[in-house]
């Protein structure tokens, strides 16, 4: 059977690190969307530029972080008997005996589910050695996926590609068996450090795709907002019926009074749940990704002035008032042009690679799998 190594999809990765790739190509865990070029994308690198300069959100907003628990204390130490965690176990005053009982039975819980799960998986060979189903088992824990059948294909696919790179490194004539053996992240990294080359675009490339992608270079619109947040559980139907009501209630009393400012001002400082109630209810500067979806949502169409409605979100209910609101600034290709030449770097990069193992799948004998040697699978899990 094929020795499957544990930290394979690691080998890879790191070398495409090395390259100033930011791509994961086994673990999609560790999975970062593949139009991003070193750590930045282009629309957020042109947002930057924008708002580096501008102060940060200081008050609690509607992170998008979780809110804070609004449940009643709890035992924390019977929870943790209850249903402990490995974090859990490893804290210094926890029960020895109790460590060990809980670490052997969840053992025997991994090895059933690896047991029971290795009949139900395919079998599949390259050039007529199996790919051991317990490796295959315990790969599908690093490919979530839409059903148990996509994540055991792509567990498999990453099995079989592995061992594809091994064949062509104990074959070539300059790494070998002993280069596998002494390094397998050495080994591979020579491998396609050989065998992958990628042209690296001209300024008339990255032009164009400047001109046929210009949407994407203008920076996301920044608010300076402040609200009154009347919070509630989402599950609390009731209670969130009532808030509604009170929100409107306080936007008709702002609408109404002689000085809607200090209206505004005054209410968030009596019954705002948000921090930010102590500075009137003001959130500072806000751009797209600081707080949750929903909120966002409604947020960055309004204009400026207090909202004619309240914004529902998971917290609860948000009386909102835009006090200014700077759109987005479309960027130079001058500004861009580096970002996009690393882009398309990138992408031909991705692509050779995916040729190569497409060829080395091609001149293989696999059976029990059909290849699916794509951008979307292999460099996204």
């Amino acid at each position: 059977m094929v020795e499957a190594a544990s930290h394979f999809d690691v080998l890879l990765n790191k070398f495409l690190a090395e390259q100033a790739m930011t791509v994961s190509i086994y673990n999609p865990i560790s999975k970062v969307n593949s139009d991003r070029v070193n750590g930045l994308e282009s629309k957020n690198d042109a947002r930057n530029a924008l708002t580096n300069a501008t102060p940060t959100l200081a008050n609690a907003a509607p992170a998008t972080s979780n809110p804070a628990n609004t449940n009643p204390a709890s035992n924390n130490e019977d929870i943790v008997h209850l249903m402990p965690s490995l974090t859990d176990l490893k804290k210094p005053h926890a029960d020895q005996e109790f460590i060990d009982r809980a670490l052997a039975e969840e053992r025997s819980n991994h090895k059933n589910l690896i047991a029971s799960s290795r009949d139900e998986l395919p079998s599949v060979l390259v050039n007529g050695v199996m790919i051991d189903r317990t490796a295959i088992a315990q790969e599908v824990q690093y490919h979530p996926a839409k059903n148990k059948e996509d994540a055991v294909f792509l567990a498999t696919q990453a099995l079989v590609v592995r061992e594809l790179l091994r064949l062509a490194i104990v074959s070539d004539n300059e790494l070998g068996e002993s280069a596998w053996a002494e390094d397998e992240e050495k080994a591979i990294s020579a491998l396609i450090d050989k065998n992958v080359k990628a042209t690296i675009p001209d300024a008339a490339t990255c032009e164009r795709y400047y001109e046929q992608n210009i949407e994407d270079f203008i920076t996301d619109p920044v608010m300076s907002v402040r609200h009154i947040l009347l919070a509630c559980l989402p599950e609390d139907g009731e209670e969130r019926l009532k808030l509604k009501k009170t929100a409107y209630d306080y936007i008709e009393q702002i609408q109404s009074d002689s000085n809607p400012a200090a209206a505004f001002i005054e209410l968030a400082r009596q019954h705002s749940a948000c921090p930010s109630k102590e500075q009137g209810g003001d959130l500072g500067v806000i751009s797209k990704g600081q707080t949750v979806p929903e909120f966002e949502k409604v947020l960055f169409k309004l204009e400026t002035g207090l909202a004619p409605s309240p914004i529902e979100s998971r917290y609860g209910f948000h009386v909102v008032e835009v006090l200014n609101k700077q759109q987005g600034i479309q960027m130079t290709y001058e500004q861009v042009s580096a970002a996009i030449s690393n882009k398309l770097s990138q992408k031909a990069f991705h692509q050779s690679l995916c040729d190569y193992l497409f060829t080395l799948a091609d001149d293989a004998e696999i059976e029990g799998i059909d290849m699916v040697l794509s951008q979307e699978n292999i460099f996204r899990g």
